[in-house]
C-alpha cells in the first residue's frame, strides 16, 4: 500500500466518511455485558469486563449503561498507575452535584455520603474506571472500603464497572470473591463477516467477505486493519473492488492468520472519549429538560 494514510485510501476507495466510525454491530460479547451490567446495576455490585484492547468491552459497556437510566461517573485520570481513591471520591462528588469536595479526608468522607445519598433518590449511581488492570491493589481495597458508605439507612449506594485488559481483583485476595468478572470471547466468524459487510462491505466481493471472516481475527481493531490492508492491495493492483485473490496476497493463500494483533492496529476513539461522549449527551438532554419545565 506503500505510504498513503487510512483515510485517504478510505477516499480513494470511493467513501466519503469513515465506515468504521459509529459502526454498532450486535454480538454475543454485547448482549452478555448488557445482561450483566443491568444486574449489576440492579444490585449495586463490583463487576469487572476484562477484553484485550480492541475487543469492544468500552462499546459493549457503552450500548448497556445507555439503556439505564443511571448517573454515570467516569473516573477520567492520564496514569490509572498512580489513581487514588481521593481522586475517585473527588470525581464522584464533582460529578453528582455542583460543590467542590472538601479538603480534610474526614469531612470529605461525610460530604461524599450525603452527595450519594441524595443522588441515589434521583437514579441509579455507576462508577465507570477504564484501564483498570493498571489500578494499584490498594486502591482497589479503598474501593471495597468506600462502597460501605451509607446514608440514612440504605446501603449499597453506588455500582462499580471496571474495564480493563485484565481482571484487576485477581490480585486482592478479599476482594476476589466480591466482586464479578465477565471476560470478552471476541469475535465469531459469522459476527467478523457481519462487521467487515456492515462497514467496508460495499467495496468487498461476497468471497473476499467470507475470505477475511474466516482468517480467525476476534478484534475489532486488527479486523479494521486487516480490511484496509487487503483494500490497500485492491487499490495497489488498479482496482475499487476486493478480490478474494486480495485477501490471499495479503495473508497468504492457505495460511490461517491466527495472531493479528502483531499489525499495528487502526487507531479508534478512545473509550473514556465514548463513555465521556455519552454522559454528555445525557447532561444536555437533562438541561433541556429543565428548561422546558420552566
Amino acid at each position: 500500500m506503500g505510504n498513503i494514510s487510512r483515510l485517504e485510501l478510505l477516499v480513494n476507495m470511493g467513501f466519503d466518511h469513515n465506515p468504521f466510525e459509529g459502526c454498532d454491530t450486535e454480538t454475543a460479547d454485547r448482549m452478555r455485558i448488557r445482561k450483566t451490567v443491568a444486574l449489576a446495576v440492579k444490585s449495586h455490585a463490583l463487576v469487572s469486563i476484562v477484553g484485550e484492547r480492541g475487543s469492544g468491552k468500552t462499546w459493549s459497556a457503552v450500548a448497556a449503561l445507555e439503556k439505564l437510566d443511571a448517573e454515570l461517573v467516569l473516573i477520567d485520570f492520564a496514569d490509572y498507575r498512580r489513581l487514588l481513591i481521593t481522586d475517585i471520591e473527588q470525581e464522584m462528588i464533582m460529578t453528582l452535584s455542583d460543590e467542590r469536595p472538601m479538603r480534610g479526608k474526614s469531612i470529605r468522607k461525610r460530604q461524599l455520603r450525603r452527595v450519594l445519598g441524595e443522588a441515589t433518590r434521583r437514579k441509579q449511581v455507576v462508577v465507570v474506571i477504564e484501564e483498570a488492570h493498571a489500578l494499584h491493589g490498594n486502591t482497589i481495597r479503598a474501593l471495597k472500603t468506600l462502597r460501605r458508605l451509607d446514608w440514612m439507612g440504605k446501603k449499597d449506594l453506588f455500582t462499580v464497572v471496571l474495564l480493563g485488559q485484565s481482571d484487576p481483583l485477581q490480585n486482592v485476595s478479599e476482594i476476589r470473591l466480591r466482586g464479578d468478572c465477565v471476560r470478552m470471547q471476541g469475535l465469531s466468524a459469522k459476527e467478523a463477516q457481519q462487521y467487515v459487510r456492515n462497514t467496508v462491505g460495499s467495496v468487498f466481493e461476497d468471497a473476499a467477505v467470507d475470505a477475511l471472516a474466516g482468517r480467525g481475527i476476534r478484534n475489532y481493531l486488527d479486523l479494521q486493519d486487516a480490511a484496509i490492508r487487503v483494500m490497500g492491495q485492491a487499490w495497489a493492483e488498479g482496482r475499487d473492488k476486493v478480490k478474494k485473490e486480495d485477501v490471499d496476497a495479503v495473508f497468504g493463500a492457505a495460511k490461517a492468520v491466527d495472531n493479528v494483533t502483531k499489525a499495528v492496529p487502526v487507531a479508534a476513539d478512545g473509550g473514556n472519549d465514548v463513555l465521556r461522549d455519552v454522559i454528555n449527551k445525557r447532561q444536555t438532554e437533562t438541561a433541556l429538560g429543565m428548561r422546558a419545565a420552566i
